[in-house]
């Protein structure tokens, strides 16, 4: 059997352009670079992250990271998102009640998990810049737009109680959560979090679906 060409060989074993650019621009990537950049920025805090750093964690040109995230805030906002927002799925068990549970299980996993954990300090501390004042404000918003559709779908039920702020419900569901995370240090379980559900819910429910 003849065998190929040297030459033949490398150059098969080469990528091709295309198989090059998905090699940068894929997801993977994606998810690498982000992964990296939440790692750098529980080690060293905001402002001593570099994008170099990043790009050199994940294994990456540090111009594939510029080609996506121009600038550091960039970057960071990105990568807190793909553990909050991008995460978050909006349920739809068919009551306000069980959507609401559902919801407390889902921030709780995500208050609980080390990477968030490892954020207190650019989202609540006290020594935050202007770029990490935005970058909280930017999440702050995109976290308050995630329950539209619950609180749509509990009005068209009408379940709640007409004036009632739909949006302090969740507030209030999050807060309590981080809460006793961050602050009472204290662990959260099944019992908790239906309790604190029914709490919500005994004044937020119209009265005709109350139980």
């Amino acid at each position: 059997m003849r065998s190929e060409p040297r030459g033949q060989q490398v150059m098969k074993e080469k990528p091709s352009p295309t198989e090059r650019r998905a090699l940068v621009r894929g997801e993977p990537v994606v998810r690498g670079v982000l992964a990296a950049a939440l790692e750098v920025l529980a080690e060293v805090g905001y402002e001593a992250l570099r994008i170099e750093d990043v790009a050199a964690r994940a294994r990456v040109n540090k111009t594939t990271v510029y080609r996506r995230w121009p600038t550091k805030q960039d970057l960071v906002r990105a990568a807190v998102r793909s553990i909050t927002v991008d995460r978050a799925i909006t349920p739809n068990t068919g009551s306000l009640r069980g959507d609401l549970l559902l919801i407390a299980r889902q921030i709780a996993a995500q208050a609980s998990s080390p990477e968030v954990q490892g954020l207190r300090r650019l989202l609540f501390g006290e020594d935050r810049d202007a770029e990490t004042v935005a970058i909280a404000q930017s999440l702050r918003e995109s976290m308050e737009a995630l329950p539209r559709p619950v609180i749509e779908a509990a009005e068209a039920r009408g379940e709640l109680a007409p004036g009632i702020d739909a949006n302090l419900i969740f507030r209030s569901l999050a807060a309590t959560i981080h809460h006793r995370l961050g602050m009472e240090r204290r662990p959260i379980d099944e019992g908790f979090l239906a309790q604190l559900v029914e709490l919500l819910l005994t004044g937020a429910l119209a009265p005709d679906k109350r139980t």
